[in-house]
C-alpha cells in the first residue's frame, strides 16, 4: 500500500467519519506488520440489548468469527478484505505480531495497584491507545519477547489484563460495538520491552495451569471508593423506571444530540423518586452521563433545573416524559393531565430532518401518485439512500442527515425476482456494499416471497410487525401501498382517520418513521386534496405530503411537495430517472450549471464510479461538449472541477492500492 505512517494516523484518529472503505484501508495497511483477525461486524439489536443488556450484547460483536483463531498468535494470518468486517478489526496478540498488550479496564484502580504492588516499576512510555469504550480504558503495546517462553494471557480482575498467546485486542481504528466510537492513538511512541513484572505475570510458567488466569484485586484495592457499576440491566431494575428512560440510560447519543434524553432521563429519575446521590453515580457511569462527565458545569445547572421543573409542575413533567418516549395518551388512557405554554416552549425536545428539509424524524411521510408513476422506485431509493447517504444528497438536493438507519418495507407488489431485479440495477449506478445491505434494508414476506398481506389496524398483524422490530431494530417503516393493508372503506373519512391515527399510535409504540405509498384513482376527481385517492381524511392526517407525476407524452417526472405542516414547501422538482435512481433535473430553469453537474453527469454516465482520475476527468470532459456544443474544457480544468466537487462532499473519495484514488457517487 502508498500509504504513509502519517496518513493512516489522521483516517484512524477520525474512523468514525470514515465509510467502510476506509476502515478496510487502516486495517489492511496495519495488517503489514500486525497479525489481523476478522471480528464480528455490526452494533447490538434492541431486542439483543433487551434480552441481555447493552454491555452483554456487544461483548459478542468484539469475537473473532473463525474457528481456531488463536493459531494467529504464533503464525502471521494472510490479509483479505473479502474476510473483514468494515467495522472492527482484531489483533492476535503473541509472535505473530511481536506484541504483548496491557489492557487497562480502569485506569484509576490500575494506578493504585501499581503503586501497591510495583511502585519501582512505573511503565516506561510507549504506543498507547484508547479504546473507544466508556471511561478512561487504554491498551499499552509491547515487544513480545524473542526466545523459547511463552507469554499467555493473566488478569486482575476490574483493574487490567495482559493479551499475550491465546489472546486479541481491537486494533486501532475500530469502531467499539457498545458506543460507535473509535479505537484511537493518544501516545505515539516506539514499542518498548514489557516491564519484567507484566513478563513474569504472564508466563506460561508462571504459577499457573491456564493460559488465562484472573486474581483477584489486593484487599486494599477493593476496598477505595472507586465507583463501578456495571452496565446490566438488572441494577435498573431496581429503579421504577419506564423502559424508554432505561433504554436512554444504556444507549450512547452522537454529538449534538445528547442534551434531550439526558434532561428525559434527568426528570425520569427525579419523578422515580431516586435519590441525587445514586443520579450523580448513574451519570459517572453510564453512556447517557456522557455530556456530564465531559461538562459538569453544565450538569450541575441542569439537576438544578430538573428540581425546580418537578416542583412546579409534577403533571407536566409526566406528561412530557411520556412525549419523549414517544408514547401519546390512547383513548383508554386515564392519566391525562395539561401542561401550560410555557412548559411546551422550554421542552428539551428538537425538531429533527432524517433528511434535511425532505422528511421530519418521528413524523409520517405520505408519498402519492398514480399506478406506474415510479413511487416504489423512488421509496426504494429513500430507503438506500437512508442507509448509504450520498454525497450530493438524495435527488442531488436534500442532505440524508443520519446514516445508521434500519428499514423494513411491508410491501404487497413487487415479487422477490422483481426487487431482485431492481436492486441490480440500482446498485449498477450506486455502489451500495454488501453489509450495508444486509444489515439495514429488510423485508417482511413469507413462503420465499417478499411479499405480504395483512391489517395494520389488526393486533395479529402488528405483532407480526412488532416482532420483526424486536429482532432488527429497524426505525423506518415503509409500507407499500396503503390499500393492501387495510379493510376499511377508503372513501370514509371516518373510517379512515381511525385507522392512521392507531397506525400512528403504533409507530411511535416502536418509536418508529413511517412512510406510506397511496395510489390515485383513475379520475382525476379521485384524488384527494394532497392525499391520494379516497376519504380527504387520508391528506389531513399526513404532516407531510408528496406528489409523483410522471407525464408520458413528454417522459418527464414532476415530484411535487403537496403539504408540510411543522417546515416550509418545497418548490416542485423535475426528476430524470436513469439505473432506477431519480435525481433532480440540473437543467431545468435555464440556470447556468455548476462545476459539480458535469462531475456527478460524468460519473452517472461512468455507472457510479470511476476507478481512476483520469477516466473520471476526461469523461467530463466529454460531458462538458455534449451540453456545450462548440465549447470546451482542458484535462486541467476538469481536474479542477473534480477537485471542487469533492470538496463540497458532493461525491466520495475512496483510497485504494499504491495511493490510488476512486469517486464514486
Amino acid at each position: 500500500m502508498n500509504y504513509s505512517w502519517d496518513e493512516i494516523y489522521l483516517l484512524i484518529q477520525r474512523a468514525d467519519q470514515l465509510d467502510a472503505g476506509g476502515r478496510l484501508t487502516i486495517f489492511e495497511f496495519l495488517a503489514q506488520t500486525l497479525s489481523l483477525i476478522p471480528l464480528r461486524d455490526g452494533f447490538p439489536t434492541p431486542a439483543e440489548i433487551k434480552a441481555y443488556g447493552l454491555t452483554k450484547a456487544a461483548k459478542k460483536y468484539k469475537g473473532p468469527v473463525e474457528n481456531g483463531w488463536q493459531r494467529w498468535c504464533r503464525e502471521k494470518r494472510p490479509f483479505d478484505q473479502a474476510n473483514f468486517s468494515t467495522d472492527r478489526a482484531g489483533i492476535a496478540c503473541g509472535p505473530a505480531s511481536g506484541v504483548l498488550v496491557l489492557d487497562v479496564d480502569n485506569h484509576h484502580l490500575f494506578e493504585a495497584w501499581i503503586q501497591e504492588k510495583h511502585p519501582d516499576e512505573p511503565l516506561p512510555v510507549t504506543l498507547k491507545v484508547k479504546t473507544g469504550g466508556h471511561g478512561e480504558r487504554f491498551h499499552y503495546y509491547f515487544q513480545y519477547p524473542s526466545g523459547d517462553e511463552q507469554y499467555s494471557c493473566r488478569s486482575v480482575k476490574g483493574i487490567f489484563e495482559i493479551r499475550g498467546i491465546g489472546g486479541q485486542i481491537l486494533c486501532p481504528g475500530s469502531l467499539h460495538p457498545e458506543t460507535r466510537k473509535p479505537y484511537i492513538f493518544v501516545e505515539i511512541a516506539p514499542i518498548m520491552p514489557a516491564p519484567l513484572w507484566l513478563l513474569e505475570m504472564s508466563k506460561k510458567s508462571y504459577g499457573r495451569k491456564k493460559d488465562h488466569d484472573e486474581q483477584s484485586p489486593p484487599e486494599g484495592i477493593r476496598k477505595k471508593h472507586i465507583l463501578e457499576i456495571d452496565l446490566v440491566d438488572t441494577f435498573l431494575s431496581n429503579f421504577n423506571l419506564s423502559d424508554d428512560t432505561k433504554q436512554k440510560i444504556l444507549t450512547t447519543f452522537p454529538l449534538g444530540q445528547r442534551s434531550e434524553p439526558s434532561w428525559s432521563v434527568l426528570l425520569g429519575l427525579l419523578n422515580a423518586n431516586v435519590d441525587e446521590k445514586t443520579i450523580r453515580r448513574i451519570y459517572q457511569s453510564y453512556p447517557v452521563g456522557e455530556k456530564a462527565r465531559e461538562r459538569p458545569d453544565w450538569f450541575e445547572r441542569e439537576i438544578e433545573a430538573a428540581k425546580k421543573t418537578i416542583a412546579q409542575n409534577p403533571i407536566g413533567v409526566h406528561m412530557q416524559l411520556g412525549f419523549s418516549s414517544g408514547a401519546n395518551a390512547s383513548s383508554s388512557d386515564s392519566e391525562y393531565g395539561i401542561v401550560n405554554a410555557f412548559d411546551v416552549l422550554t421542552a428539551q425536545t428538537n425538531f429533527e430532518f432524517l433528511i434535511d428539509n425532505f422528511w421530519p424524524k418521528d413524523e409520517p411521510l405520505l408519498i402519492t401518485g398514480y399506478g406506474g408513476a415510479g413511487k416504489s422506485v423512488l421509496t426504494l431509493q429513500i430507503a438506500i439512500d437512508l442507509v448509504f447517504p450520498p454525497g450530493n444528497g438524495f435527488l442531488d438536493k436534500f442532505k440524508v442527515l443520519h446514516g445508521r438507519h434500519r428499514i423494513l418495507f411491508v410491501q404487497s407488489e413487487n415479487s422477490l425476482v422483481g426487487m431482485k431485479r431492481r436492486l441490480e440495477l440500482i446498485r449498477g449506478a450506486y455502489a451500495v456494499p454488501d453489509h450495508v445491505i444486509q444489515q439495514s434494508v429488510f423485508f417482511l414476506g413469507r413462503k420465499n416471497d417478499i411479499r405480504a398481506t395483512g391489517d395494520l389496524d389488526s393486533q395479529k398483524f402488528q405483532d407480526v410487525i412488532k416482532k420483526q422490530h424486536d429482532s432488527v431494530g429497524f426505525d423506518i417503516l415503509v409500507v407499500d401501498p396503503l390499500i393492501s393493508f387495510h379493510n376499511k372503506d377508503e372513501n370514509s373519512n371516518d373510517e379512515m382517520r381511525r385507522l392512521l391515527d392507531n397506525f400512528s399510535e403504533f409507530c411511535e409504540s416502536l418509536k418508529v418513521s413511517p412512510l406510506i405509498i397511496h395510489h390515485h384513482g383513475k379520475f382525476k376527481q379521485e384524488r384527494g386534496v394532497g392525499g391520494g385517492r379516497g376519504a380527504s381524511a387520508i391528506g389531513d392526517w399526513s404532516p407531510n405530503t408528496w406528489e409523483l407525476e410522471y407525464k408520458e407524452k413528454d417522459k418527464k417526472f414532476k415530484f411535487i411537495h403537496k403539504k408540510a405542516r411543522n417546515f416550509m414547501l418545497n418548490d416542485d422538482l423535475a426528476l430524470e430517472l436513469r439505473n432506477l435512481r431519480f435525481s433532480s433535473n440540473v437543467q431545468q430553469s435555464g440556470s447556468k450549471k455548476d462545476t459539480s453537474y458535469y462531475v456527478i453527469k460524468a460519473l452517472q454516465n461512468l455507472n457510479g464510479v470511476a476507478s481512476t482520475q483520469t477516466i473520471l476527468k476526461n469523461e467530463i470532459v466529454k460531458v462538458y461538449l455534449t451540453d456545450n456544443p462548440g465549447k470546451s474544457i482542458s484535462a486541467v480544468t476538469a481536474v479542477k472541477y473534480i477537485q471542487d466537487t469533492v470538496g463540497k462532499n458532493a461525491i466520495k473519495t475512496i483510497p485504494g492500492s499504491k495511493g490510488s484514488i476512486s469517486y464514486q457517487i
